[in-house]
């Protein structure tokens, strides 16, 4: 069986050009501002490293868009992250995903039919979360409905 979550009024924001040298005290400083903030992370994204930079992001409720824009400036950092609000996010959740094949396939052929681009994507065991924005959240939602 599988079971979609939909959560409507998902944040992302992005902080890049990390020095790989200082990621992790880097990426830490960001989760203590944010829980100092008392904003509620959610999906986390990590780029690989790329000429020794990389990227972290992850989301929050638009709820708390103001906590964590103060948060973010307190980290004084040389660039500004980028932030993305209004979005969807679809929780695909499933036991096939952890012995069977194709299920991945399923789900991205259902954002294509749909025409909706993913803004970001994070998996566990036997789940695929994608965040799409508002516009494409509705046409995603009835290609899904139709595969699964």
């Amino acid at each position: 069986m599988t079971d979609i979550t939909i959560t409507e009024g998902v944040s992302i924001i992005t902080f890049g050009n990390i020095p790989f040298d200082r990621e992790s005290e880097f990426i830490c400083k960001v989760f203590s501002s944010a829980a100092n903030a008392q904003v509620n992370i959610d999906m986390i994204s990590k780029t690989p490293v790329t000429a020794e930079m990389t990227s972290v992001g992850f989301t929050f409720s638009d709820e708390d868009m103001p906590k964590m824009l103060k948060a973010a400036k307190e980290l004084n950092t040389d660039k500004p992250p980028m932030i993305n609000s209004g979005n969807v996010k679809f929780l695909i959740k499933s036991a096939e995903m952890i012995s069977g094949v194709g299920f991945a396939e399923n789900v991205f052929r259902a954002l294509a039919a749909a025409n909706a681009n993913p803004i970001l994507i994070t998996t566990a065991i036997d789940e695929i979360s994608i965040v799409v924005r508002e516009s494409d959240s509705t046409d995603f939602e009835t290609e899904l409905k139709k595969i699964f």
